[in-house]
C-alpha cells in the first residue's frame, strides 16, 4: 500500500518550512519557543478591536495583538461563532459580534480561563487560544526526542528513487511540525523478493492545538522523489491528545519506537516469512468466519471483509494468508476518517500476526 502523509507535506510546504537535518529542525522550533509568550487570563477580560480593517485582541493591559488565521478560528470556536461568516464581515461589525460572544461566555461560564500563546517580537501576534485543559507539547521538545533517536540509528528519510535535489521529509512552522525518519543501515529481507524493506516512523505535532501528537510507524519499500511512500506494511498509528498526561504518553512513544528499532531484523524476516506462508482458510467466507471467531481481535465481520477486499494480491499477497489479510486491513484502515477506529484496526492487524489458525 502507499502512504501519502509525506507527499502532502512535500507538495504544500514553502521553502522556509523545510529542513535538511533534525538539528536544523530543532533549532528553528526552539527559536519559535524562545520568542513565544504564554499567559492565562479570564475570558471576561478579553475584547477585540477593529484597527485599520484588522481584528486585534486586547486584554486588561490594553496592548493589542494581531491574530493568526488559526487563532481567529479558535477564538470564534470558544464563543460558538461561525468563523467563516465573521471573516467576511467588516472588521468593526465582526469585532462587535466577537465582543458580544466573549461577554456572553463570561456571563454564562463565570471566570473560566483562556490560555494564550503569543509570538512576541516587537509586537504581539496571538498564535493560539485554548482552555487550561490543553497540555502544550512544544515542537522543539518533539524535535529533541528525534535527535535522541538519531543517536541510536534513525535518520531523516530521503527519496530512494527519482532525480533532482535530495530533500528530507522534515518540516516545521510556527503552527506545526512533521518528520519522517527511517532506521539507518537496517534492511529487512522479504522472502520471494530481492527488494529491501525499511523501518520508518512519522511524527507530527502542533503546539497551537491544531492537531494531536501522532506517531505512525511502519515498514516500507521505498520513497519516490515526490515523497510518496510505497509498499508500506504493518502500519500502526498512535495518537496523543494535548490533554492530561500527554507529555508522559509521548515519552512512552519514544521508548516504544526505540524498542521496535532494537528488534532484530532477522526476527522481522522470520515473522514475515511465517505469516506469508500461513493460510487462514481456502475461501473468503471461511477466512471471514475464522478471523471473526477470534474475538480477542475486536474486529467486526464487516471490517474483516473490507480488509479482505482491500488487499491487492500482486502487492500484498493473497488475503487468504495472514500476511495478505494484514496488509488488506492496514490498507482499509487508511481510508477510515476516525483516528480511534483507524488505530483500533491497525492494532488488531498487528495482533493477527500472532494468532494461530
Amino acid at each position: 500500500m502507499e502512504l501519502f502523509k509525506a507527499h502532502r507535506q512535500w507538495a504544500k510546504r514553502p521553502d522556509d518550512e523545510r529542513f535538511p537535518t533534525v538539528q536544523a529542525l530543532y533549532e528553528a522550533t526552539l527559536e519559535y519557543a524562545k520568542i513565544a509568550g504564554e499567559k492565562r487570563v479570564p475570558f471576561g477580560s478579553l475584547r477585540t478591536e477593529a484597527v485599520d480593517g484588522d481584528i486585534q485582541l486586547v486584554g486588561k493591559a490594553g496592548v493589542p495583538a494581531h491574530l493568526t488565521h488559526w487563532a481567529f478560528g479558535q477564538l470564534c470556536q470558544r464563543i460558538a461563532a461561525p468563523a467563516a461568516y465573521l471573516r467576511d464581515l467588516p472588521a468593526t461589525l465582526a469585532a462587535q459580534n466577537l465582543n458580544h460572544g466573549l461577554a456572553e461566555r463570561a456571563k454564562n461560564n463565570g471566570e473560566d480561563i483562556a490560555q494564550l500563546l503569543f509570538h512576541s517580537n516587537g509586537s504581539l501576534l496571538l498564535r493560539a487560544i485554548t482552555s487550561t485543559q490543553y497540555e502544550r507539547i512544544w515542537n522543539w521538545e518533539v524535535a529533541q526526542r528525534l535527535m535522541e533517536l538519531g543517536e541510536r540509528g534513525w535518520e531523516p528519510a530521503i527519496p530512494d528513487i527519482g532525480s533532482g535535489p535530495v530533500k528530507t521529509a522534515l518540516y516545521a512552522s510556527d503552527h506545526d511540525m512533521f518528520a519522517f525518519l527511517r532506521q539507518r543501515n537496517v534492511v529487512i529481507s522479504e522472502p520471494g523478493t530481492d527488494q529491501p524493506i525499511y523501518r520508518g516512523v512519522i511524527v507530527e505535532n502542533s503546539e497551537v492545538g491544531a492537531a494531536a501528537l501522532k506517531l505512525t510507524r511502519f515498514m516500507y519499500r521505498y520513497m519516490c522523489g515526490n515523497h510518496i511512500i510505497w509498499g508500506a506494511s504493518k502500519v500502526v498509528e498512535l495518537s496523543v491528545r494535548h490533554v492530561g498526561d500527554a507529555r508522559h504518553r509521548w515519552a512512552q512513544f519514544a521508548v516504544q519506537c526505540q524498542a521496535w528499532a532494537d528488534e532484530s531484523a532477522s526476527d522481522e524476516q522470520a515473522i514475515i516469512a511465517k505469516s506469508k506462508s500461513r493460510v487462514i482458510a481456502a475461501t473468503k467466507e471461511q477466512v471471514l468466519d475464522a478471523v471473526f471467531g477470534k474475538r480477542s481481535l475486536g474486529l467486526s465481520r464487516k471490517t474483516i471483509e473490507a480488509g479482505y477486499d482491500a488487499a491487492i494480491p500482486a502487492q500484498d499477497g493473497s488475503p487468504n494468508t495472514v500476511w495478505g489479510l494484514v496488509q488488506g486491513l492496514t490498507r482499509h484502515s487508511q481510508t477510515v476518517p476516525y483516528a480511534e477506529v483507524r488505530t483500533g484496526i491497525d492494532r488488531a492487524a498487528g495482533k493477527l500476526m500472532e494468532v494461530n489458525f
